[in-house]
Parts: C-alpha cells; sequence; structure tokens
C-alpha cells in the first residue's frame, strides 16, 4: 500500500494514523506482518525514532504486537478488550466510578447480548457455556471469581456482534476487579444459581426469557456489590480517622517532650 509523504506536526500521530487505514481496510489482516521500521522510514520519509514511537503507540492500543528477533517485527492483533479496558480505567479512575455506575449500564446491555445469544449462538457457543456451568472450581477464591465472570463473557461471545463482546468484556473486567478488591477472603459474593436458568433460556432459544432472566440476575447481585462497596469505603474512613488521631497524639507527644 502507498503511503504519503506527512509533514513536521504530530509526524508519529500522522504515522499512525495511515498505519492504521492500512488496517482497517484490511490490508493487514491479523497475524501479518507490517513492512519493517527501514521500509516504513522510507515510505513516510520521517526518522526511525518516529517510526518506533508510532508503532510503540498502537502497540498501547492493541493493535499491534511487536516480536523480537530474527524473524520478529510488528504483527496485526485481533481485536482486544483489555487495552481499551486499561485506557478506559484510566479515564474512569479520574471520575471515580462506582458500582452502581456499572451495573446501571450492565442492566442496560446485558440482558439484550444474552437476547441475541439467544437467536444467535452456536452449537459450539453452547457447549461452551455448558462446560463453564460444571467447571465450578473447589473453593472461592480468585479463581471461582474469574470462573464467574467468563459466564458472562462467553455469552458476550454468543452475541456475535463484536462491538456488545468487547462493551461485555470491558464491563466484566471492572466488574471482577472490583469483586476481587472487596470482597472478603473465602467468602462468595453471590452464588452462580441464576446462570443454569439463563443458559436454559439461551438454549431453547428463548430470547425474551434469556433478556428476562439475566435482567433479574443484575438487579440480585447488584445490591450485594454496592454493600461491598459501601462497607470496605466505610473500613477506609475508620481506618483514616484512626491513623489521623495516632498522627494528632505523636505531635502533642512530640510538642510537650520538646
Amino acid at each position: 500500500m502507498p503511503y504519503k509523504k506527512i509533514d513536521n506536526t504530530r509526524l508519529s500521530d500522522l504515522v499512525a494514523k495511515q498505519l492504521k487505514e492500512s488496517i482497517f481496510n484490511g490490508h493487514y489482516r491479523p497475524g501479518q506482518r507490517i513492512p519493517s521500521e527501514f521500509e516504513l522510514v522510507k515510505a513516510f520519509g520521517v526518522s526511525r525514532v518516529i517510526v518506533r514511537e508510532a508503532i510503540r503507540d498502537m502497540e498501547k492500543s492493541g493493535l499491534l504486537e511487536v516480536k523480537r528477533g530474527p524473524k520478529g517485527g510488528a504483527v496485526v492483533q485481533t481485536m482486544r478488550h483489555d487495552a481499551v479496558t486499561s485506557v478506559m480505567r484510566d479515564v474512569l479512575s479520574v471520575g471515580r466510578v462506582t458500582v452502581p455506575d456499572i451495573m446501571e449500564v450492565r442492566l442496560d446491555i446485558e440482558p439484550i447480548v444474552a437476547g441475541l445469544a439467544a437467536e444467535r449462538a452456536t452449537p459450539q457457543d453452547l457447549e461452551d457455556i455448558r462446560n463453564n456451568l460444571f467447571a465450578v472450581p473447589g473453593a472461592p477464591g480468585d479463581m471461582y471469581v474469574s470462573w464467574n465472570m467468563e459466564f458472562h463473557r462467553l455469552i458476550a461471545r454468543a452475541s456475535h456482534n463484536p462491538m456488545y463482546n468487547t462493551l461485555v468484556n470491558i464491563l466484566t473486567d471492572f466488574t471482577e476487579e472490583l469483586v476481587l478488591s472487596l470482597m472478603p477472603i473465602g467468602k462468595v459474593v453471590h452464588s452462580p444459581h441464576w446462570h443454569p436458568a439463563i443458559f436454559h433460556k439461551i438454549e431453547k432459544r428463548d430470547a425474551k426469557g434469556a433478556r428476562q432472566a439475566f435482567r433479574e440476575h443484575l438487579q440480585a447481585i447488584s445490591p450485594v456489590l454496592i454493600d461491598l462497596e459501601r462497607t470496605n469505603q466505610s473500613h477506609k474512613m475508620w481506618d483514616q480517622a484512626e491513623d489521623g488521631e495516632l498522627a494528632t497524639k505523636r505531635e502533642e507527644n512530640d510538642a510537650a517532650s520538646g
């Protein structure tokens, strides 16, 4: 694909823009290597530093994976949600996103996705979801939370809508991180007994029933997660208050001894 010479304003951004266009229009597909640094330097008429910066930015966004070695190079990646999650995490952290914020969006999106899964799931999709239901970890903990969240990811994949799949995975990432940070050791935050009922609706191609079952599931777990967050915030406030009292006493003692 021929590239255009570019001016001197934000060079790496302009290089990255043209490279992205070549990926988005299908010139380079997932698994294929883009041209080498030397070839890109020649094509764009910029320095190797600029090309490397552009590739580095695209690697951070999840579009490219840079492989080292004689047979290495920048390889186009398949669409990944984790890179988007990373960016959104930083943005949303500034605005202090809460459990109710996350659950409100999940309640809008995931029932729709469940309905699409009921209409579009392939036999392989159904088998994958069924296998998840029977692969229960032996004890509460990180693996249990990950297994629980995987059910939601599999349903999103079964919707066969890449946009919904990405959005659900991002929301699931946030929820999983939240649960792991708030969950008391050895405790199950919520029972996955809703999952078989949801799967039954999907397997029966009952889109309306799947939407309803999923909504009821989210409505049931939402208060549990909100309560966990409030409890955690209360503990933090109590710890901060104790720390403040200790600091005040130290200052008083220092003043008295001085």
